[in-house]
């Protein structure tokens, strides 16, 4: 069973910037939510290593109108965790923080390479795709009802 545990923003930053913006020459891996006191930030050790972040922060979607939402942002997981299931972990982790402070959906705008990952754990694609301007990557958003 993977070691998840709250961690702070801070934490996140460097797999943020190992992970998502790989070969991005001096990125900013600092997203607004972080400082939104409500929001929480989950990692995944072994040992003493962080091997996977993620990011959560209260946060409507227009696919869900009037719903209590909450968004997942930066996840990251370190090359050599992938497909062991620590990504899955923080998921399961968060879903059942916010759905018990009262959420009804998690969504995300999700990277086209993850999409089966997230299918995997609940997510629908909605909506057409779209290019991140601070990566310039293919990303949809994906909704998980809780």
């Amino acid at each position: 069973m993977p070691d998840v545990r709250e961690i702070s923003a801070l934490d996140a930053h460097p797999l943020r910037r190992d992970v998502l913006r790989r070969g991005v020459g001096t990125p900013n891996v600092h997203y607004p939510q972080d400082d939104d006191a409500r929001s929480f930030h989950l990692g995944v050790f072994e040992g003493p290593a962080l091997v996977a972040v993620a990011s959560f922060s209260p946060a409507s979607t227009h696919h869900r109108p009037g719903a209590d939402a909450w968004q997942l942002r930066g996840m990251a997981v370190a090359d050599v965790q992938q497909r062991r299931g620590v990504g899955a972990a923080i998921i399961a982790e968060a879903k059942a923080r916010v759905a018990a402070a009262g959420a009804t959906v998690l969504w995300c705008n999700a990277r086209d390479t993850a999409i089966g990952f997230y299918e995997r754990l609940g997510f629908s694609v909605y909506g057409d795709g779209f290019a991140t301007a601070d990566t310039g990557l293919p990303h949809h958003v994906m909704v998980c009802d809780l």
